[in-house]
């Protein structure tokens, strides 16, 4: 099963992954800094089951006042689940393709991606509109630092080993101090969604720029729902 850990919270043996979606999208508004830079990104969505689910009926929450909230399971238990994502809340996710280096499918295997290493000034100026992945944990919180691995598994399916850090800005604290591991054991390319603003052409104009071989790709139409998806 797939399952995401966060270390030192109270369940050592992690939460279950109910829903893991990947997909793609095109950042071509040049001069928006807020939408960073142009070029094709990758988009992730996790959603876990409730934190309790997999708690015996007859366990104890803790009681002890003194134990932090990243170790209380009643605090935890408040906020119900996590959803980690770069689309739930805003058009976010993490560059895979520009003018300069276009993405390259056929290299994607053994591949390994940092994300959001912030300097310190970055960190103490943090901007949450500016990084790639928005976070719901205990509360509206904060994530940054990921190294995500990619493993071909056959075709367009992969397996998936994403870690990072979390800093709980819910309650204003903003140092990234808490580890995340997510292991999806086998994750499918769903395809890079085209806005109802782009038309065909100018869709096939961004594809010949921020990917290296667009004859992999074929444009799909599901009741006006478009994306390339790989052939």
């Amino acid at each position: 099963m797939d399952r995401i850990y966060f270390v030192d919270n109270p369940w050592p043996n992690g939460h279950p992954i109910i829903n893991f979606e990947w997909s793609a999208h095109f950042k071509y508004k040049e001069g928006d800094e807020s939408a960073g830079k142009v070029g094709l990104y990758f988009d992730f969505h996790l959603e876990t089951a409730d934190y309790y689910k997999e708690d015996d009926e007859n366990e104890d929450d803790d009681n002890d006042e003194a134990v932090s909230d990243w170790k209380s399971k009643i605090v935890w238990n408040n906020y119900h689940s996590c959803t980690l994502s770069s689309t739930e809340w805003d058009n976010k996710g993490f560059l895979v393709g520009s003018d300069k280096a276009p993405f390259n499918p056929e290299t994607l295997d053994g591949k390994e991606f940092r994300i959001d290493f912030l300097s310190k000034d970055e960190q103490e100026d943090l901007d949450l509109d500016l990084t790639a992945f928005d976070v719901y944990l205990l509360g509206h919180d904060a994530a940054a630092f990921h190294t995500i691995k990619f493993t071909k598994i056959e075709g367009s399916t992969y397996q998936i080993d994403w870690k990072g850090k979390l800093a709980l800005a819910y309650v204003a604290d903003y140092e990234f101090r808490y580890d995340f591991h997510a292991f999806i054991s086998s994750a499918s390319f769903k395809g890079i969604t085209i806005p109802d603003e782009l038309t065909d052409n100018k869709a096939y104009e961004l594809l010949e720029r921020f990917i290296s071989k667009p004859s992999l790709f074929e444009l799909q139409n599901d009741n006006g729902k478009r994306q390339f998806v790989l052939k």
